[in-house]
Order: structure tokens, then sequence, then C-alpha cells
């Protein structure tokens, strides 16, 4: 839908992926829609514009999603304005995620993964005065009412073609199941209950997908186990099923040996504090995608069941934690999942929780509102019992965790197998970890190497407003680099040999490379070493908002002429940050705690890598 006349053209060329939509705004006021497919094609909206001054030209894209497995995204090309062409990556076009409200705003791109507006900063250039007369704008009491914009509802998943069986609240178990709905005499149609269903896929070698239409279940529960492999559980289009726990059911959806089994769009809610919705053992290569859980106890676990998938889930105030990748499943992939206010009713550990696993995935989740850690991963047996290595944390966003603790982090590792770790937390954004008591005697980091975890890699993340930057406590040969730690009320690094629990074994502290991060300390201090002095080579950071009036370093023992603090200089003495600079990081919008570096940063210049701001956070 589009105007058909006006002073002004504007066009889109744009493609998506299953009827990708948008509007087209000016100045936040609606011109028109499109709806797209996999051919690019040029949208012409002509409009009435004031001419002669500057306006923001809007595409608004509202209905991201995944849906069986494909990502539906718009594809922006090009944005023509009056002839004027317009690249979504030039200098004055922005991408303003989720609403049109100023906040979490990238730089523009052509692939928009969700749902947001392509901000196009037109000046006047655009939108030149012509020799045309403008219409005659009647009094108001006179200016008739605009008719309604005509609405285009976004397409609805299509309804499965493939063969299955179809379970109703309007079927019976005594039917086929065969039908999608009861035929016009009531003789067949939809089963009613979930277990004929797996009874019916069991006793069909031919069918192994089962539809649900939308609706209210209420049962008691049901286990699959070798014999259910290979069968999917899934809604039936865009139909929301509502799955409902209840006081005999302390599992939901649980999977005993069962192998490749897909639960997908299905909602959960309703269940017990002290269950689970959906509960995986001794499995494998399972696939739980696109549903929602709320309340009740643990959202989704798998343990022993390597391979599986956990991805595109949105979880509301799980009783514990939403995602708990338990020991024995090793592969497992964590991903695009929306998390708020997990731990709700026990407070727990982290609304995403890896522990004796290696080899996961944890990439592109967004976790909102923790009370404890947001996401954390490792061994807490130093028996090795549960040991875990090699786990991934990559493009996830963190905010406002340890909301009802005085020790935790955004982005929590615990190693007390005391053993190289190899764990990389890499290019993740992490705002707003806090404390019970933020005044009192806390341990609060957005991102916290606790108990030993070693060999780890934490490369271009964004941790700010925080209390704490990052802490390594009692680790070994980990290597923070090219990160950018600005704004935390605390330090923004921290180094610390002994640990309480169980007092300090093993490995003395060392090897840990401290480099090359962008240190800005306009709130907090510097640098926090607790001994010995050589638990860390810092060196060649880059520093910004270092108030010389006030010691902005400490470490103990004194090693510094000044004694336990000092300023760079005395830390520079005392030979810390060898090669370190002061400067300027050019940050995007520090007021609006945008602390993403402007293109033309020169750390760029002197060997800090991009960090891909706008990778991070949910991909749909």
């Amino acid at each position: 839908m589009a105007t058909t006349s006006g002073n002004s053209t504007i066009t889109v060329s744009a493609k998506g992926t299953l009827d990708a939509h948008f509007n087209l705004l000016v100045d936040g006021k609606k011109i028109g829609e499109g709806t797209t497919d996999a051919t690019a094609k040029d949208f012409v909206f002509k409009t009435d514009i004031v001419e002669g001054q500057g306006h923001k030209v809007q595409v608004q894209y509202d209905n991201d999603g995944i849906f069986h497995g494909t990502d539906r995204n718009l594809i922006v090309n090009e944005i023509t304005i009056n002839g004027k062409s317009v690249l979504p990556t030039s200098d004055h076009v922005t991408y303003d995620k989720g609403a049109l409200d100023g906040h979490d705003v990238a730089d523009g791109q052509a692939g928009m993964w969700w749902n947001g507006t392509l901000v196009v900063d037109a000046d006047k250039s655009y939108f030149p005065t012509s020799s045309v007369t403008p219409p005659t704008i009647p009094p108001v009491s006179e200016v008739p009412s605009p008719e309604p914009t005509p609405s285009t509802p976004a397409p609805t998943v299509p309804k499965p073609t493939d063969p299955g069986f179809y379970v109703a609240t309007n079927g019976n178990d005594s039917w086929s199941g065969k039908l999608a709905a009861p035929n016009a005499d009531g003789t067949d149609g939809p089963f009613a209950s979930l277990q004929k269903a797996q009874a019916a896929m069991r006793a069909d070698p031919n069918i192994d997908t089962t539809y649900i239409r939308g609706g209210d279940y209420h049962q008691n529960g049901m286990w699959l186990d070798g014999q259910d492999s290979g069968v999917t559980f899934t809604s039936y289009g865009s139909e929301k099923a509502v799955i409902h726990g209840g006081s005999n059911a302390s599992v939901s959806f649980g999977l005993g040996g069962a192998k490749n089994v897909t639960i997908e769009g299905l909602t959960f809610a309703d269940g017990v504090v002290g269950g689970h919705y959906v509960f995986a053992d001794n499995a494998s290569g399972l696939t739980f995608a696109n549903n929602a859980v709320k309340g009740g106890g643990y959202g989704i676990t798998v343990q022993n069941s390597a391979d599986s998938k956990v991805i595109g889930n949105q979880f509301d105030s799980t009783g514990a934690e939403a995602i708990f990748v338990k020991a024995g499943s090793n592969a497992t992939v964590v991903s695009d999942n929306h998390i708020t206010h997990p731990n709700a009713a026990d407070r727990g550990d982290a609304g995403i929780w890896i522990n004796g696993s290696s080899d996961v995935q944890v990439t592109h989740n967004l976790v909102e509102d923790s009370p404890e850690k947001a996401i954390a991963v490792g061994s807490v047996q130093t028996d090795g019992s549960d040991a875990t290595h090699r786990v991934t944390i990559a493009n996830n966003k963190v905010v406002d965790a340890n909301l009802e603790s005085n020790d935790g982090g955004g982005i929590y590792l615990i190693n007390r197998q005391q053993d190289l770790s190899d764990h990389t937390v890499v290019n993740n954004e992490v705002t707003g970890t806090t404390a019970t008591n933020p005044s009192g005697d806390v341990a609060s980091w957005g991102i916290y190497l606790d108990d030993w975890t070693s060999g780890a890699t934490v490369k271009g993340n964004i941790v700010h407003g925080n209390i704490g930057g990052v802490f390594l406590h009692g680790g070994w040969d980990n290597k923070v680099t090219e990160n950018v730690i600005a704004d935390n009320s605390g330090a923004q690094i921290g180094l610390q040999q002994p640990v309480a629990w169980s007092g300090w074994q093993g490995h003395q502290m060392s090897g840990n490379d401290i480099s090359g991060n962008v240190v800005d300390v306009r709130d907090g201090t510097a640098v926090h070493i607790y001994g010995p002095a050589n638990v860390g080579n810092i060196h060649n950071n880059f520093y910004s908002n270092l108030d010389a009036s006030k010691d902005m370093f400490d470490v103990w023992p004194q090693v510094m002429s000044g004694g336990g603090k000092g300023d760079l200089a005395e830390w520079k003495a005392a030979g810390y940050d060898n090669g370190s600079v002061q400067l300027d990081p050019s940050f995007v919008n520090p007021g609006a705690h945008d602390f993403s570096l402007a293109s033309d940063s020169a750390v760029y210049g002197l060997g800090f890598d991009h960090i891909p701001t706008h990778d991070i956070g949910l991909l749909g």
C-alpha cells in the first residue's frame, strides 16, 4: 500500500524471506507499507512533505520471527529520496533496534535481522523547493477526517502439508487423528490428547509429526523414550497451543532415551515451582525451538543429551534456570533465546547455566533482570566430575544481572576442576550488573572469571555500567584483550589470587595477559590487584577519563611509590601498563550508554579489532 501522489517520491528497494513486512514513515508518520518476497523489487511511495528542510525517512521492519526453522529477514538494498540514492550503510543511516525510541541504535546495515527501523537523517537537499504551488489547506473545522489507513496483517505461518497426526481441543481420542478438524458428520477428526498422538506415531512408521491446534491443554505430563526417537511435536501453523502444567505434573515433556526429537512452537505455562517444563536425560540430537515458557520451575533442561539445540525460545519468570545444560550434554547449542527474570522462585544460579558439558555454544541470547548470574559456565566440584571445557559465549546481551545477590556476574565462569578450561567469551555486551547492597562488601562484575578459571579468552566485549568490569580470581593463563570496559562504578579491571572457598589451592595465579583494552574511567577506578603483584601482565591498554587528581590504580602488596594506591605514572613506574596510553576512544553516544566505538576511533589504527555491535543480541 502506498500513496499515489505528492511532491516527494521515496523508493525502497528491498527483498525478504517469509513475506517480510515494512512500513515507510517520514518523521514518524506512516506513509505506506510493503511486503517483500525473495526477489528484490522497488516499492515506490509518493507523498507531500514540507520542502526546503530536512526530514527523517524511516523503514520500519515489524514482523520478524523464526518459523519451522526458517528465519524471516528484511534486506534493504537502497533508499531513493527524490532521485538521490542512499545506501543502508551510509554515514547518515542508523538502525534503531526494537522500538523506534532512540535506544539500542547501531550503524545502518542492509540486513535487518530483527525488528527495528532504518533511519535516514536526510538533510534539506533531499527535499528541494519546487515551483509547484502548495495545496490550500482549509481551516481546521473544514479539514475532513482522514480515512483509516488500511493495514495488511503479517502473514501467518503456513499450515502444515506434510503427513501428520493432529491434536485439538475439540478432538476425540477414538478418531483417526489424521484430520486437522472434525469432519462434517462428527465421525472423524483430530485426537484430543498428546498421549494418544504419541501412541499413534509409535504404531505408524510413516508418520512422525504431531501438529497441535491452538487452545489450552491440561495434562499430567508425558514421557518419550527410545520408541519415540525422530518424532516432532509442533504447533499448527501460527496457532497458540498452551501446555499447562499442574500439581500432578513435575515434568510437562520428559525425554528419556529418545533421540532426534523436536518440540517447536508451543507455549508452556502453570508449571510447578520445583518441576521442569522440559527435561531430557540420556537423549541426543534434540531440538527445542520457538517455544514460549512462563512461570513454573525449570524451563528447558538437558542432561546427558549431547548435540542438542535450544534455539529461538522465550522465557518469562521461570522459577529456576530458564535453560540448564547439565553434565554429558556436549556440543549443545543455546542460541537466540530471550530470557526475562529467570530464577524468580528460588533465585537459582543463572538464566543460562552450563555445567559439566563441553564444546557448548551460547550465542545471540538476550538475558534480562536476573536475580543472580545471567549466563554461568563451569564446574563446581574439585574432583573434576563436572569438568567443563571449550564453551563459547558469543554475541549475547546481558542486561541487569545480580539484582538479588552481592556475589556474582553478568557472564560468570567458574573452574573448580582447576585446569585450563579453554572457554571463549567474545563480542558480548554486559550492562547493569549490580548487587542487593551495592555500597557494601560486594563481588559483582560484568564478566567474572571466578574460582581458578584458567585458559579463557575474553575479547571484544563491551562491559559498561556494572559495579565492576572484568575480574580474574585465582586463575592463570587467561587473555583479556580488545574489550571496551567503561563507566563501571567500581574497578574496571580486577585480579585477586586468594580464593576464599576452601582456601587457595593449585597453580599460582600467573600468565594472565590484559592488553589492548579500552578502559574508560569516567566512574569508579581503573585497576585493582590483590596479590601477589605479578598475577597479570597488564600492558598496551588505552585509558580515557583518568582523573589526574585521584589514585585510579591500587595493588597489594604495596609496590607503588605512594603505597597501595597511585596514579598512572606511579602505576607505570611500578612496572605495570608498559606501552599503555591515554586517548579519546570516540564512543558513539556515552550519554545514552552507547559505548560502541565510532568508525574513526583512534584505537583502530593501534591494532584494536572492530567489535560487530550489530551482531550482538537476538537474531530474531
